[in-house]
């Protein structure tokens, strides 16, 4: 059984090769309404790149935490970690981690790891598409019942468009389906705008859709969330 401690262990690996250059990039969304209903939301999402060598390493998080009148509606964070050794300047092979807790989902948690391949479609100064394949040993936890182990395969694209020095578009998706029983798959994507302020700060609006197509019972199928953010590049 995967546990909740071993999470800090995986994040403080992917932070021990430091002899190459640290690249950051952190996202933070604050909301609260006050009046007939009470509302807090916050919002982080975070990368960490680092190449040294012929290694690349991404560490990615993503935590949203929101009540209503001091009741919480939504509790969910994710967490993975990419290495890639490159074979070539567009193909590099890939191994990867992940972790994701959502309460309000019907999962208790859901884990996933395994081999795959990177490769850059497009790698120009204002495009950039790179596309991702994993093959994964995932091991889902649903609220109130076993875990469940099984292989999977999960398909990634991010795609990047420079509209001008200040404004970027960013689209994001991945597809992640159970081998086993081929009914069960997730889908995730985000749409993303970011105009930037000066060199270290941007504003940023962002759609996310987490997609389950055969959720626990008394979860619903799709979760979107929209979020404006102050984004911080150091």
């Amino acid at each position: 059984m995967i546990h909740k401690r071993w999470i800090p262990l995986v994040l403080c690996t992917s932070l021990m090769a430091n002899e190459g250059e640290i690249i950051t990039h952190s996202e933070f969304s604050y909301i609260n309404t006050k009046g007939n209903t009470n509302t807090t939301s916050l919002a982080f999402e975070g990368t960490i790149k680092e190449e040294w060598e012929h290694h690349r390493l991404r560490l990615r998080g993503d935590a949203y935490r929101s009540t209503a009148n001091s009741l919480v509606s939504k509790d969910k964070w994710s967490a993975e970690v990419n290495y890639d050794f490159p074979l070539c300047s567009r193909v590099s092979m890939n191994y990867l981690t992940g972790y994701k807790d959502d309460r309000f989902s019907g999962f208790n948690y859901q884990f996933y790891t395994g081999p795959g391949m990177g490769i850059k479609i497009i790698n120009d100064t204002d495009y950039k598409l790179d596309l991702q394949g994993n093959l994964l040993y995932d091991v889902d936890k649903p609220n109130d019942l076993p875990s469940y182990h099984y292989l999977s395969s999960k398909l990634g694209a991010i795609y990047n468009w420079k509209i001008q020095n200040n404004l970027k578009f960013i689209q994001e998706a991945t597809f992640r389906m159970n081998l086993k029983e081929t009914q069960y798959n997730f889908f995730y994507s985000k749409t993303a705008f970011e105009n930037k302020i000066n060199s270290s700060l941007s504003m940023g609006v962002s759609y996310k859709i987490d997609y389950v197509n055969t959720p626990p019972e008394l979860s619903f199928r799709s979760d979107r969330t929209f979020l404006v953010s102050l984004i911080v590049d150091y």
